[in-house]
């Protein structure tokens, strides 16, 4: 569980997802990781390739069902099970991990977006 301290909101199709803060991200061959901040200091995360597709997906922030509408996209349809719950059971584990935030503010503002 992660040390952000924070409730997981209910996740409807409505919910805005956006990207949790993230200090850095490597990847290589076998796979990808990225630094976290968190209250308790800095963790390392893996992303499996479904973490990272959301991940990717979610953008500068997007709603759950965009989400799904652009895996779908990227990934098609899975083989097996519904894609709203392979969806939120990844979604919930990145917010666990402080990978993403949900249910903050609109998808939309950018007022703490730094632009270079």
């Amino acid at each position: 569980m992660s040390d952000i301290g924070e409730a997981v909101p209910s996740l409807t199709p409505s919910t805005t997802l956006r990207p949790g803060d993230v200090l850095d991200t490597y990847s290589n061959d076998e796979g990808i990781v990225v630094l976290v901040t968190g209250t308790a200091g800095h963790r390392v995360v893996r992303l499996s390739p479904l973490g990272e597709a959301v991940r990717s997906a979610i953008g500068p922030g997007s709603s759950l069902a965009e989400v799904e509408v652009e895996l779908v996209s990227q990934l098609g349809e899975p083989p097996a099970g519904d894609l709203s719950e392979l969806v939120r059971s990844a979604v919930l584990a990145l917010v666990d991990e402080g990978v993403i935030i949900a249910g903050q503010g609109p998808k939309d503002d950018n007022s703490g977006v730094i632009r270079s």
